[in-house]
């Protein structure tokens, strides 16, 4: 016995661990034989709001990319070469340089490691990373999302670096094309 409860008597001690638990919140359904109260809230869930599709040029495998083996599968190094992204609140172009250092892992999926950057229709600079997983289950369809983040000193574009995305890849040959979307 502690020397908190040693004089204490049941009953006493009873109602201290009574008090104790509704102050820490511990009211749940069993304990105290109380009935639950209500459910606890729920967080909102979010909601996606189309922010932008990009379209990035690669150089593919054998034309300039890189590949080396380890343990945890082969660092693939894609060179992109060039793009474009539209929005309704961004336009632009994708400089070079920029890359994908992907990881094909020895499951078939590949960790996608992407950093670019944008440049806006009005001469802004905004800096595109994002990670990501690309694969496809057995006799699945491709499962292919990102993580976009960005980074930019121009005002006007400034809320990009204040937001959180999730993009949507869309197969299409020679290109990593992705539909971002704010989640709110």
């Amino acid at each position: 016995m502690s020397e908190i409860t040693a004089g204490l008597s049941r009953r006493r001690f009873t109602r201290f661990s009574e008090a104790a638990a509704v102050a820490l919140g511990f009211t749940g359904a069993g304990l105290l034989g109380q009935s639950p109260g209500p459910a606890p809230a729920q967080p909102d869930k979010p909601e996606l709001q189309f922010l932008m599709d990009v379209s990035l040029d690669l150089q593919g495998v054998g034309g300039g990319s890189h590949t080396v083996g380890f343990p945890g599968g082969q660092r693939v190094t894609v060179a992109v070469t060039g793009g474009t992204f539209e929005g309704p609140k961004l336009k632009g172009t994708v400089l070079t340089p920029g890359g994908d250092w992907l990881v094909r892992r020895p499951d078939g999926s590949s960790v996608l490691d992407v950093r670019v950057t944008l440049q806006t229709d009005d001469a802004q600079l905004i800096y595109l990373s994002y990670r990501g997983i690309m694969y496809t289950p057995k006799g699945g369809k491709l499962y292919w999302r990102t993580i976009p983040m960005f980074e930019t000193g121009a005002e006007k574009y400034s809320w990009l670096n204040q937001i959180v995305c999730v993009g949507v890849g869309v197969p299409t040959p020679g290109k990593a094309q992705y539909r971002i979307f704010q989640v709110l």
